[in-house]
């Protein structure tokens, strides 16, 4: 049972020891840090909803995508699914970062009516109105940023975010975030949020270690104006 044990342990300790890892921490401006409250277009909720208060997300840090360019594949990762749920008009998460040919399930739990459609040149598509309780499944195949909306309720939206690889992070609530599994050599990392303009730092991996690198997301005053 022991010999079992090692020859299972052996490889992942063989691939920790031949990769290595990037940790640190991210800082957000003002402006992108204070998310502006939403506003409501269409007053008519349909049969039997309630309205019910727009609020503005309380961890604008769950929207900020870490990854690294010059990567592909990391299999361990591809195909992988996610769930984007649409609840009090709000599409859950707000950003969601996908490996290319990951399937993205869209999953109504309010008590009217969505249509949650995209003109994104990565993906096009347009899942037609469903009822609570339903969901409706998109493929990515393809790098790029996907904005997502819903035809019923104009100030809702979201973005998945479809990268060629799964070397990504998403910061936790107080920004700290981590890549595992990296392989050596010297990289771009790229943190990415939609309202500001991408920040990009060099980066070197070495086997078995850790690398520590911090990055503050500006913004400028025009982007700062948008919705």
């Amino acid at each position: 049972m022991a010999l079992s044990l090692i020859a299972v342990l052996l490889p992942w300790s063989s691939r920790a020891q031949s990769s290595g890892q990037i940790t640190g921490r991210v800082t957000l401006s003002a402006a992108i840090a204070s998310r502006k409250m939403r506003f409501r277009l269409y007053a008519d909720l349909g049969p039997g909803a309630v309205a019910k208060r727009a609020t503005a997300d309380s961890n604008e840090m769950a929207n900020v995508v870490i990854y690294l360019e010059g990567l592909r594949g990391n299999p361990a990762a591809s195909g992988s699914a996610g769930v984007i749920t649409q609840r009090e008009e709000v599409f859950s998460p707000h950003v969601l970062p996908v490996v290319t040919g990951a399937t993205v399930e869209f999953r109504n739990e309010d008590d009217y009516f969505h249509n949650v459609f995209s003109l994104a040149k990565a993906k096009q598509f347009d899942l037609g109105r469903f009822p609570k309780g339903q969901s409706k499944s998109v493929r990515f195949d393809k790098p790029g940023i996907v904005q997502v909306f819903c035809h019923i309720h104009a100030d809702m939206s979201a973005v998945v975010l479809v990268l060629d690889h799964g070397w990504f992070g998403v910061p936790d609530a107080q920004g700290d975030y981590h890549i595992d599994g990296v392989p050596p050599g010297e990289y771009r990392l790229v943190a990415w949020h939609e309202r500001a303009r991408r920040v990009t730092r060099a980066v070197r991996v070495v086997a078995g270690e850790s690398t520590v690198l911090d990055v503050s997301i500006p913004i400028t005053d025009e982007l700062a104006a948008r919705p």
